[in-house]
């Protein structure tokens, strides 16, 4: 994550989805670990025209505080605790000044505490997703996903975001998908996607995988809907 690109339509999607579950009883807090690298000439432009949103347009309160925070230049993820306050949702946005390195990665993890994975939705946002190996501030490690999946209670779910190449969509899914299985013993991830990010799911509660499913795929045909309405 970076605070440079706080608002965007990703954080649109990801943050509406947190609204939705942490809004339910299936969880009692979100924890919000955001791996936050440093600001960086940008490549590309973000987005930030909420009519090309795939999600999180029908959450007025979601859309008008982000918009906000860009117009009066208040991109930074510490925003994140006042909106989630207002909205009753118990959120704590881990390490939220220091910024997240290769040097730091260790003690960064460690410093998770056992109460923020417990009975939590736990968001890790890194900059571009999953990578085997060290190679760049902006990637989870697996390993990392493993210890903390190994980590979080019985009734917590962790949530993470991926960002897609530019080619080879349904093979790169399929890739990940298959990886984390591989690297996680039980895991059935769940996953949604909109071609330009994926965010995936892992449970431990087979009753919380279901309640989850049922959610997603409420929230999934609402938006396909609105899509494809003319």
């Amino acid at each position: 994550m970076k605070n440079q690109l706080f608002g965007d339509n990703r954080d649109l999607l990801k943050f509406d989805l947190v609204c939705q579950i942490a809004q339910t009883n299936l969880v009692d807090r979100f924890t919000y670990i955001p791996m936050l690298t440093a600001d960086e000439p940008q490549k590309e432009e973000p987005h930030f025209c909420r009519h090309e949103a795939t999600g999180g347009g029908e959450n007025q309160e979601l859309v008008q505080f982000l918009d906000n925070c860009i117009v009066n230049e208040k991109r930074n993820i510490g925003q994140l605790e006042q909106f989630f306050q207002g909205c009753h949702i118990q959120a704590v946005i881990y390490d939220k000044e220091n910024i997240f390195t290769q040097e730091t990665r260790e003690a960064y993890f460690n410093g998770i505490s056992k109460p923020l994975l417990t009975r939590a939705l736990v968001l890790i946002d890194p900059d571009k997703g999953l990578e085997e190996r060290q190679n760049g501030s902006g990637n989870l490690l697996y390993s990392e996903l493993k210890n903390l999946y190994e980590r979080m209670d019985n009734e917590s779910i962790l949530m993470l975001t991926q960002r897609f190449p530019y080619d080879l969509y349904e093979a790169y899914l399929e890739k990940r998908v298959a990886e984390i299985k591989d690297q996680i013993r039980d895991a059935q991830p769940i996953s949604l996607d909109d071609l330009d990010s994926i965010i995936f799911f892992l449970t431990k509660s087979r009753i919380t995988q279901v309640r989850l499913l049922q959610l997603l795929g409420e929230y999934t045909r609402k938006y396909t809907r609105k899509a494809e309405s003319p």
